[in-house]
């Protein structure tokens, strides 16, 4: 997602690495999308991201756990998700402009320059939903709403059920140090360039990892070989 700011907020990498989440959280869930799961064959953070999500699992309700829906973003995945928002949003409201439409993709899905680049992107921000011990969906949303209405974290509208598990999964996520979104409920982060504006930091502490790492260096994943020949396989390059 993007907010809009009038401050500056430098970015100066700590240098971090990106880790495999599986290696902190035993037992989390992994869910990207088909493709890519077909390709990474699982999710990527920073190395403190993954020690505040382990963190965050232990104070989870017994039988309760994470689904990593997103983490880290090559740039090509972040242009393709931005440029998949704009059908769904031109099938909900057909008499819209394209002006009118990109502004609502805006809303949700960040660009991939600069400070506006998403903090998926630096491996410092996750997308989560909950599942209980049968691996059935902790419900936090209403058949009833739009998207938009469902995306609030503090939706007025949804019944007293979907309130209390969205109060358990906001304060497990905060007590861990992460900060929350203000218009997409299951988005946290930490570290990145929205972290610091939010939280006050005179500068962001994780800058974006982009394709050449995705592409060539060492996989996260600890095998010890490149990225391109282990868990980058066949990535679609854009």
């Amino acid at each position: 997602m993007i907010t809009k700011t009038k401050v500056t907020i430098k970015i100066k990498d700590n240098g971090e690495k990106l880790v495999d989440i599986r290696k902190y959280c035993p037992g989390i869930k992994i869910a990207l999308d088909d493709r890519r799961m077909r390709v990474e064959k699982t999710a990527f953070v920073r190395e403190g991201v993954a020690k505040m999500l382990a963190l965050a699992q232990k104070h989870l309700p017994a039988g309760w756990n994470f689904v990593i829906r997103d983490a880290w973003r090559p740039r090509f995945v972040q242009v393709d998700t931005y440029y998949s928002f704009i059908p769904m949003f031109q099938r909900q409201h057909p008499e819209w402009s394209q002006k009118r439409v990109l502004e609502e993709v805006d809303k949700y899905v960040a660009g991939w320059k600069g400070e506006a680049a998403s903090g998926h992107m630096t491996g410092g921000a996750v997308d989560l939903r909950l599942v209980d011990k049968r691996g059935r969906r902790i419900p936090m949303r209403s058949k009833k709403l739009s998207y938009q209405e469902n995306a609030l974290p503090l939706c007025d509208k949804l019944s007293a059920n979907l309130k209390k598990n969205r109060e358990i999964f906001f304060t497990v996520m905060k007590k861990a140090g992460f900060t929350a979104c203000h218009n997409e409920f299951w988005h946290w982060s930490y570290g990145d360039h929205r972290w610091a504006r939010i939280e006050g930091k005179k500068q962001a502490i994780y800058g974006v990892i982009d394709k050449n790492f995705y592409d060539s260096e060492s996989c996260p994943c600890g095998s010890g070989q490149k990225f391109a020949g282990c868990h980058g396989k066949n990535t679609i390059k854009r």
